[in-house]
């Protein structure tokens, strides 16, 4: 898996801003534990967290566990991905395909599923197309 970090305090006004692109190939690799959309979801958002150390802080709340336990977490608490229409796909790649450019956002897919959620105001859309799994995971910070 490949996945790239856009952080600005430009890309909008709405303060600053990160932008996570994943792509992972869909060769076949008898090592390989992502084999459908779901468990693609459930790896970007483990990398998310990860790289922004939520698990490793030992507050009065958070519980201390090894990483593939907190992996294995994500996954089973994941909600079930929502199909979108090619209407609302054209838009999300209208709006995020200028900001991760050199990265190529593609064009159609076989499924695509988007999450928006209000009270943090983070969108994830993951998509697969013939070859590839693609996401886009943007939030801000204000």
């Amino acid at each position: 898996m490949k996945y790239f970090v856009i952080e600005d305090d430009e890309l909008s006004e709405c303060g600053e801003e990160t932008i996570y692109v994943f792509e992972h190939s869909k060769r076949k690799r008898s090592y390989d534990t992502i084999k459908t959309l779901e468990d693609f979801a459930a790896k970007c958002i483990f990398i998310e967290r990860r790289n922004m150390h939520w698990f490793w802080y030992k507050g009065k709340h958070v519980e201390d566990m090894p990483m593939w336990e907190f992996e294995k977490k994500i996954k089973a608490e994941q909600e079930e991905l929502k199909a979108i229409s090619q209407e609302e796909f054209t838009e999300l790649r209208n709006k995020y395909a200028p900001l991760i450019k050199p990265i190529e956002f593609p064009i159609e897919g076989i499924r695509s599923a988007y999450a928006y959620e209000p009270e943090w105001n983070d969108e994830f859309f993951v998509m697969e197309t013939e070859e590839s799994y693609f996401a886009v995971y943007w939030f801000t910070t204000a």
